[in-house]
């Protein structure tokens, strides 16, 4: 496995570009809806500013109160435009901003499906997603729309009365955008500071949601009441928010520091303006029409740069928000994916192992050492031996999810790391521990293809290997039943023994030619997973199968068995060779036996 390089830090423009380019891609009309709001909202400022001149001009040059009445008039009317428009654009804006979150969300998920499953499930993998997912925020991308937006306003805005203000004195724009750019180191510092607690947040919200996910899991109900967990997850709960509260404490006093030295200065540079005009005035130096312009000018302007200001302390977190989302967006996959070589076309393959270590990411414990081992093409293998022997990992290599830390697996000479990772993923059938089911029907779940695209006689065929074939008939809906409740409210409940049936049926539907069972029987009773494991001794003929199991009863219709130990291989051969070995094997073969011999005797009583 290779080391992930550093992340690459884009730059504001760069981000800029790949957010715009999406939203494009999903909504034309978002951004020119959205610059289109910032005429309307200057106009509102330039309004109230005509307005207050020209009752200041009537007072002044002892003009009627039908002037004055003219005037109100005129503002009520121009502010009825100027603010339905604006909030009906906002309204629209909104709704497709949020839209829009929603795509960002769903790529995310993309890109989850797409990556190599060993950084999927690394920890850097999960963290990396966890920055990302919390980038979608109302501070993410969808502030990050609203800000430059606010910022096209901003500018405009600034334009506008700047050009009033500078006819006082340019010394004041100078004065009011020397202010705001110490504003702006501050919200950089500020930027900076906060950044640094992002990540240790991520790692906190990633086991947070693992804790609320786990409480609302209709999986682990039972265990939760039977075992009395619900005590436990609330204190877990409580660390962990805890644990949150002490970041987001940290980030908002960084907050507090920044808006308060900004404030400060801000009001401090308005008094000493303030002051400047009321001297003029004093002085004769101008009519009390130009004082109230000014007035109402410089305020406007000093309010346009300090809202561009806050904009860019908004912007710069949002825009490191944008690096987190496209960071995780980058993640290379370490398999080949786009090109490499195609499956070897003869089949059933034959399986080399040579030298092959493997150590998860970030850890130094080594799971496998150096195994050496070759399933002949067609063979019938089985990977026994204690929990944490390192079997599960052994077949998630076969299964083309992880690579080696070093060493090779051969199908047919051929190096799997040089074959397109989503073609092997094709020749490989693989029924894992955990029991996954879709929110769809039962022959959906099976085929894995839509109703009309799937073949009914082959599914027929895979239900009645798997032994599933009486359960489905005894449904009204038959194989068009639907699964998983949380989703589909007429759907059926499968218990754990059915729902590994039904995986198993999808595993020879996929007809594969290597086909690996990761203990897929644990549910079931001794009897019914002997019963199965021989029907599928019939119809992995001419695949090459590789079989876990921690009954090893059930492996004796193999050809071969292999023990893991310590992170080796300590003992190969038939059932009988290894029980006249008298070895380890031998050992955990009696220990079971003598308590299969006791259920059944304790059975018979009953």
């Amino acid at each position: 496995m290779s080391k992930e390089p550093k992340a690459k830090k884009h730059s504001f423009f760069s981000n800029m570009f790949f957010i715009f380019k999406a939203i494009t891609k999903w909504d034309k009309t978002v951004v020119p809806i959205s610059l289109l709001m910032s005429p309307f909202l200057i106009l509102t400022d330039l309004i109230v500013a005509y307005f207050v001149t020209t009752l200041t001009w009537c007072i002044e040059n002892q003009k009627g109160i039908g002037s004055i009445v003219l005037a109100a008039l005129g503002l009520a009317a121009f502010s009825v435009v100027t603010g339905v428009i604006p909030n009906r654009l906002n309204e629209k804006t909104s709704i497709k901003k949020a839209e829009i979150n929603r795509r960002f969300d769903l790529l995310l998920g993309e890109k989850i499906m797409d990556m190599d499953f060993e950084i999927a499930e690394g920890p850097t993998g999960r963290d990396k997603y966890q920055k990302a997912k919390n980038s979608l925020g109302y501070e993410g991308v969808y502030g990050f729309v609203n800000n430059f937006s606010a910022m096209f306003t901003n500018i405009i805005g600034i334009f506008t009365f700047g050009t009033i203000t500078a006819s006082l004195n340019p010394w004041l724009i100078l004065i009011l955008t020397g202010a705001q750019l110490l504003a702006m180191v501050s919200t950089a510092v500020e930027s900076w500071l906060i950044n640094k607690t992002k990540d240790p947040m991520a790692a906190v919200d990633r086991k947070l949601n693992y804790i609320t996910k786990t409480s609302r899991d209709f999986a682990i109900a039972k265990d939760i009441r039977l075992f009395h967990l619900r005590e436990y997850l609330q204190q877990m709960s409580e660390y962990f928010i805890g644990e949150r509260k002490f970041w987001t404490n940290k980030m908002y006093f960084y907050y507090f520091l920044s808006d308060t030295l900004r404030l400060l200065l801000n009001v401090g540079i308005e008094i000493g303006i303030f002051a400047y005009i009321a001297y003029e005035a004093l002085n004769g130096e101008m009519s009390k029409t130009a004082l109230v312009l000014y007035a109402v000018s410089v305020t406007d302007f000093t309010h346009w740069v300090e809202y561009i200001g806050e904009v860019l302390s908004e912007i710069i977190p949002s825009n490191m928000l944008i690096n987190d989302l496209r960071e995780f967006l980058d993640i290379n996959n370490s398999m080949e994916n786009k090109n490499g070589r195609i499956l070897p076309a003869e089949t059933p393959y034959k399986i080399e192992i040579e030298n092959l270590s493997f150590t998860y990411p970030e850890t130094d414990k080594v799971i496998l050492d150096n195994i050496n081992l070759t399933i002949n093409a067609g063979e019938k293998l089985a990977l026994v031996g204690v929990n944490g022997a390192g079997k599960t990992t052994l077949v998630k290599l076969l299964s083309g999810l992880y690579r080696p830390t070093s060493g090779s697996i051969k199908i047919n000479g051929t190096d799997i790391s040089e074959i397109n990772r989503d073609e092997y993923y094709k020749s490989v059938s693989a029924v894992f521990q955990e029991a996954r089911i879709m929110p769809c029907s039962i022959l959906e779940n099976v085929s894995m293809l839509p109703a009309e695209d799937s073949d009914i006689e082959k599914f027929n065929f895979c239900i009645r290997q798997s032994g599933f074939y009486e359960k489905i008939q005894k449904l009204p809906e038959k194989e068009n039943t639907l699964l998983v409740k949380n989703v589909n409210e007429n759907a059926v409940e499968l218990s754990g023994g059915e729902i590994q049936r039904l995986l198993l049926a999808r595993a020879i539907y996929k007809d594969a030619p290597t086909l690996i069972l990761d203990e897929p029987t644990a549910a079931l009773d001794p009897i019914a997973e002997n019963e199965i494991y021989l029907k599928y001794s019939e119809i992995s003929k001419n695949k090459t199968s590789i079989y876990i199991s921690h009954r090893l009863s059930s492996t004796r219709f193999c050809d071969r068995i292999v023990l893991l130990d310590n992170a080796s291989i300590v003992e190969e051969g038939t059932h009988e060779e290894l029980m006249a070995l008298s070895g380890k094997y031998a050992e955990m073969f009696r220990i079971q036996s003598k308590y299969y011999e006791k259920e059944a005797e304790e059975n018979e009583e009953i």
